[in-house]
């Protein structure tokens, strides 16, 4: 609906479900719904964006693919596009915050939701999914389209949160050292400048 409103036009999404442990069943997996939502979110939102955008010349656009594969260990949910593509060396930049191949949304319009361009949708989607010991991978063939996997562990018993370690050895990171004065880490007391002249 979003890429209807955007583009007044968007691509058919075509699902596959394969159920791995019990054929002919329906797919289920314990997980946080507000982290599945936003991962397939961005991905569904940035896959149609790129189909639209590389096919706006086409008479028909090709849809968007899902294939959602529950094995014994693992749910893999695959995206597939014909976007266009991006080249290899942009992948791992796709993960940066702040980064965007779209241009930068105009804020000031509050009646429409921007479709791309903040540059936090992939990192944070990747951050969701490694979250509970899942991973999101992009690959890319340029000049055709992306796939997108999302990995979630299909068992509850294996989706232990990732949280950070904070014990002696990290607290010792995290302390101020002893670097150069700057504006963001006054020293402190004043500096004597006359000592400082005299010994250049």
């Amino acid at each position: 609906m979003l890429c209807d409103q955007y583009y007044l036009t968007s691509p058919e999404l075509k699902l596959t479900q394969v159920n791995g442990k019990a054929p002919g069943e329906p797919i289920s997996i314990v997980y946080v719904p507000s982290h599945l939502f936003h991962m397939l979110f961005e991905l569904f939102k940035n896959s149609m964006r790129a189909t639209v955008e590389f096919q706006e010349n086409s008479p028909t656009l090709s849809p968007v693919e899902v294939i959602v594969v529950l094995g014994k260990e693992d749910l893999a949910i695959k995206i597939s596009d014909r976007g266009g593509g991006v080249p290899v060396r942009k992948i791992e930049r796709l993960f940066s915050y702040m980064y965007s191949t779209a241009p930068r949304p105009n804020v000031d319009d509050s009646r429409n939701t921007p479709l791309a361009g903040f540059g936090y949708g992939l990192p944070i989607s990747r951050l969701y999914a490694k979250y509970f010991q899942g991973d999101l991978n992009l690959y890319s063939i340029c000049g055709y389209g992306t796939d997108a996997i999302i990995y979630l562990k299909a068992l509850s018993t294996e989706s232990i949160e990732k949280l950070p370690v904070f014990n002696k050895s990290a607290s010792k990171h995290y302390q101020a050292s002893s670097e150069a004065d700057d504006w963001c880490v006054p020293s402190k007391g004043p500096k004597n400048m006359a000592k400082q002249s005299a010994a250049s």
